[in-house]
């Protein structure tokens, strides 16, 4: 299995969502979508990043809103564009590739932090009430399966099967007993790789101290 092209956790979360009927929506594959030698914003693009956008131009899952790789107000490249005018210094070390649907909270790439087979790890971006990130997952099909994972917790309360969207259970805040779980993701967590990214918010310090004393 090639890491870099194949998407296993992405087909877990399909099929959690399948199974549990929440809300699915794929877009066909775009031929203007960027590919894993292009380069945006000056950084390279992640490998599995480009290999999702082979397979689809976007897609809904659950909560989930994967952006499309077109030109329209809310894809990929024009409103990463228009967050960066918003605050250049903060949304300039990620590239965004999908939020929670409704709510300004982010996920992205974070292409300094590339490893050597130029995966880059990802963060959630809180952008509502404060202006912080903090790591979730080693690479973006390890997003993809810790997603999945999360699904299938908030799936438990009735409210989730009922309104699509989770309530009682937070990402990625009450997962962090699985993110722990992702080791590489907390080698580079203790080398302290993301503090830059914390924006010395109390909540972001907190995430990372726990993170450090978690599993070894």
């Amino acid at each position: 299995m090639n890491p870099e092209t194949e998407l296993p956790g992405f087909e877990r979360l399909r099929a959690v969502c399948q199974r549990l009927s929440l809300l699915m929506s794929l877009s066909p594959p775009s031929a203007s979508a960027p590919r894993h030698t292009d380069t945006l914003f000056g950084e390279p693009l992640d490998p599995q990043l480009a290999a999702f956008y082979e397979r689809l131009g976007g897609a809904t899952l659950g909560s989930l809103l994967l952006y499309k790789p077109g030109d329209g107000f809310e894809d990929l490249v024009p409103w990463n564009q228009r967050l960066r005018g918003y605050d250049p210094a903060h949304y300039s070390s990620c590239l965004l590739f999908g939020q929670e649907s409704g709510f300004a909270f982010y996920y992205g790439t974070v292409p300094k932090l590339a490893d050597t087979q130029g995966r880059q790890p990802i963060v959630y971006l809180e952008a509502m009430d404060a202006q912080f990130a903090i790591p979730v997952a080693s690479c973006i099909d390890r997003f993809f399966d810790l997603y999945a994972s999360y699904l299938e917790l908030a799936a438990k309360p009735p409210d989730l099967a009922e309104t699509g969207i989770p309530d009682s259970v937070h990402f990625p805040w009450d997962v962090q007993h699985l993110i722990v779980q992702d080791v590489p993701l907390i080698e580079r967590v203790r080398a302290g790789d993301f503090d830059f990214l914390s924006n010395n918010y109390r909540d972001a310090l907190e995430w990372l101290r726990k993170l450090r004393s978690g599993p070894p």
